[in-house]
């Protein structure tokens, strides 16, 4: 009875553990939010399961196949698996719309659904970056639905600051970083483009 009730309670540790995975980053691209070298943990089974995320198994099998739980919702932080880059890398990122949305880049203005998201100036910060000090303005940015979170931006003129309106298809999210002018994100040119959700591990916790 004991060896049954320890077993099964093994079962369950190791479920509960395998479903959330400590990850740290270097990157600056989620700045403010996520901090180079912070340690964050991340809820494997926020979205149901891939076989990205599926424990002790990962990319072996067919990367395409998932097991749908509960969409992502805007303003969630994610990690996914970027196949564009080779070998594949784990990118940490926000999501900013999702399926059926259209998403655009205006004079360094988020737009969603044909609406500027709001964006609230917090005031300029100096950041220190590998080539040098930097200013930036700190924004508080509300998206459609309500989630809010700040971010930087170093102009509103950059390579990243204007873009095409796409909207994003079914099984799908955008996503941008928020150190804006720092991010390899949907909008980038030979970035991850839209984020299929087979291939997102999971949700980074608050």
């Amino acid at each position: 009875m004991w060896r049954w009730v320890i077993g099964l309670g093994g079962l369950v540790g190791i479920g509960l553990f395998s479903s959330l995975a400590l990850f740290s980053m270097q990157a600056m691209s989620m700045m403010p939010a996520v901090e180079p070298g912070q340690r964050f943990i991340v809820n494997k089974l926020a979205y149901g399961y891939s076989t990205v995320s599926l424990p002790l198994v990962g990319t072996r099998l067919d990367p395409n196949r998932l097991v749908a739980g509960p969409a992502p919702r805007r303003g969630d932080i994610i990690v996914f698996l970027d196949t564009t880059q080779s070998p594949a890398q784990t990118i940490v990122s926000r999501v900013v719309t999702v399926a059926g949305d259209e998403a655009a880049y205006d004079g360094g203005r988020l737009v969603i659904n044909g609406d500027y998201v709001q964006r609230d100036a917090l005031g300029p910060e100096m950041l220190v970056t590998r080539g040098g000090p930097q200013q930036v303005t700190r924004y508080r940015e509300t998206l459609p639905g309500g989630a809010s979170h700040e971010i930087f931006e170093l102009n509103d003129d950059g390579f990243l600051d204007q873009t095409w309106p796409v909207t994003v298809p079914e099984g799908h999210v955008f996503v941008l970083g928020d150190n804006r002018d720092m991010s390899r994100d949907s909008r980038a040119r030979g970035g991850p483009g839209m984020i299929p959700l087979a291939r997102i591990l999971g949700r980074v916790s608050n």
